[in-house]
This record gives C-alpha cells, sequence and structure tokens, in this order.
C-alpha cells in the first residue's frame, strides 16, 4: 500500500521492521501523535511489510535505502541479533541530519559504531511494555513507562515526541546500565512467569488441574504485586522465612527434593533471608541462611557439602 496517510506532523518516521514492535510503535503514533508522521515500513518479507503498511496506512517500501532517503527518523525494529547488521547496511546511505533509534532492552546506541562519521544522531528507547500481539498492542502502549540513551539532540528530539507531547514518564539511562537494566526487567516479567509456572506444577502434582491451580494462586500472586507496588519490598514479604520458621523450611525442602524446584527455591530463598534481615535486624535468621547455603553447596558442589555435615535439614 502507498497510503502515506499516517500522522500529519513534520517528524517523518520509518521502520525498518514490521514485528509486533514495529507495528505497534507505528499505530500508536498514528493514532495519537500530531507531530510525528509514519512514513511506512521496510522488511526482508514482503508480506510482512504490506501488512504493516496496511495497518498503519503508510507506505510498503522496497528498499531500505528508499526508506531512508524519505525519513527523518529511522526506527530499527527488528530482532536484536538482526539490528546491527541493518546498521551495517544502511550507514552507507546519506545519513546527514538524521536520527537512528532502535527500541532493544539489551543493547545500546552504541551499537550504531562509527555514527558520527554519518553526521546522524543515535539513539536507544525501550518502553516497559510486553507488545505481545502486533494488532493489539498499540492501546495500551500510551501506559508505558520508557528509558532512554543516546545522542542529546536525538534525546531531544524523542522526549518532545514521547515526553512532552505523549506524556510519557521517561528514565534517562547510561549505556553501560542497558544489559543490567534489561536483565531488571526480565527478573520482573518472565522469571515471574517461570516461577509461577513452577508453582502450578507443583500443585498438578497434588492433584489439581490447571485451571483449579490458576485460580487458587491467582488472587495470591496478583496481591503480593499489588502489595510490591503500594508498599515495597520488604513490606510486601510474608511467609516462613521472614517468620524465621526453618521448621516449615526445612518440610519445604524435604518435598522438593529430586526436582528442578528446589534449586529455585533455595536460589530465591537465599535473597529472602538477606531481606527478612535487613527488615528485622534484631532477629538472626543465621539458621536459616546456613540451611540454604547447604541446599546450594549440596546441589553444585558435593565436596563443599560435605564440610556442612553438621547441618542438619
Amino acid at each position: 500500500m502507498n497510503g502515506d496517510k499516517c500522522g500529519g506532523g513534520n517528524i517523518n518516521i520509518g521502520f525498518i521492521g514490521a514485528g509486533a514492535v514495529g507495528c505497534s510503535i507505528g499505530k500508536y503514533l498514528c493514532e495519537n501523535s500530531s507531530i510525528a508522521k509514519i512514513k511506512g515500513y521496510y522488511s526482508r518479507t514482503s508480506k510482512s511489510v504490506d501488512i504493516a503498511a496496511t495497518f498503519t496506512n503508510s507506505k510498503a517500501y522496497a528498499s531500505p535505502e528508499e526508506l531512508v532517503n524519505e525519513c527523518d527518523v529511522i526506527c530499527i525494529t527488528t530482532p536484536d541479533d538482526i539490528i546491527l547488521k541493518v546498521w551495517e547496511q544502511i550507514k552507507n546511505y546519506n545519513l546527514q541530519q538524521k536520527i537512528i533509534c532502535h527500541f532493544s532492552g539489551s543493547l545500546s546506541s552504541d551499537i550504531f559504531s562509527g555514527i558520527e562519521e554519518t553526521k546522524a544522531e543515535k539513539i536507544s528507547i525501550h518502553p516497559m511494555y510486553a507488545f505481545s500481539d502486533k494488532f493489539t498492542s498499540y492501546r495500551q502502549l500510551n501506559t508505558a513507562r520508557l528509558t532512554m540513551e543516546g545522542s542529546s539532540k536525538a534525546v531531544k528530539v524523542m522526549q518532545e515526541l514521547f515526553g512532552d507531547e505523549l506524556h510519557h514518564k521517561i528514565f534517562m539511562l547510561k549505556a553501560s546500565d542497558k544489559v543490567k537494566y534489561h536483565a531488571a526487567a526480565a527478573f520482573a516479567s518472565n522469571y515471574v512467569v517461570g516461577i509461577f509456572d513452577v508453582a502450578l506444577g507443583l500443585l498438578k502434582d497434588c492433584g489439581f488441574t490447571d485451571e483449579d491451580a490458576v485460580s487458587l494462586l491467582g488472587p495470591l500472586t496478583m496481591g503480593n504485586v499489588k502489595s510490591v507496588i503500594e508498599n515495597g519490598t520488604l513490606e510486601a514479604l510474608t511467609g516462613p522465612v521472614i517468620r524465621n520458621d526453618t521448621g516449615t523450611v526445612k518440610k519445604h525442602i524435604e518435598a522438593l527434593e529430586g526436582t528442578d524446584a528446589l534449586k529455585i527455591y533455595k536460589s530465591v530463598g537465599e535473597r529472602l533471608v538477606k531481606m527478612s534481615e535487613k527488615k528485622n535486624p534484631d532477629r538472626d535468621y543465621s539458621e536459616l541462611r546456613k540451611i540454604m547455603q547447604f541446599v546450594n553447596a549440596k546441589k553444585h558442589d558435593p565436596q563443599r557439602a560435605g564440610i556442612r555435615k553438621g547441618i542438619k535439614l
């Protein structure tokens, strides 16, 4: 499609990559920005670029060079391992005074090596948001917080778009912190799902159906998340570790013996002990700490575990 009608602003934006992120951000800007104009998309597959262009009423480009020539901001919304390959290709085009952007959570704008020689500006933007569906995720994108890092000129332009006009809360990052930042996001999203799946598995071992297990654990999980957001992690912490209930913890460990869940229980348990000590500095958690460390040694270092024979579970 060659609609070229998405938005009427003076910042011409093009996307290289027509997946969920590119489609969602393009559609979101189409419907909410008066200063951005979505020019269109380029992708290696003509089907995906046609779908994205139709969805945003914009142009399906036949080549990345054509897109670069017609756009002020070039957003690379490919998978992370393709971003560098795209950059190596487009850096040979005329990029003077253009902004080169990607939306990766783990990569910084430093991936655009040699960009100074092209007279272009660089930026990485990451919405703390799950792009789960190409055609519907844009609807709630206004709720996302954003992180940015890059050259001052690029940051200024994108802050005006996403911050001043669209009212997103924006946090600035150092390029060197990008990977650690992304690991934090993974812990709070993907890893929570993994832990929830472990809990579901244990309940299914007890005879619960998937549906019943979810209905049982769902309110508990939602309540804890709500408490963390409203009160912080220390105040939200409940359970046998914060109570210093070594007897219950030992029974948990015995019940989980021989399962993958034991390693996870131990790893998270060590963190919970540290949190408990911080919240209750006058309480002695030394026995719980030894129990967790013993399980760690037992699972990963048999010789070290032998040194701890005095610790009984």
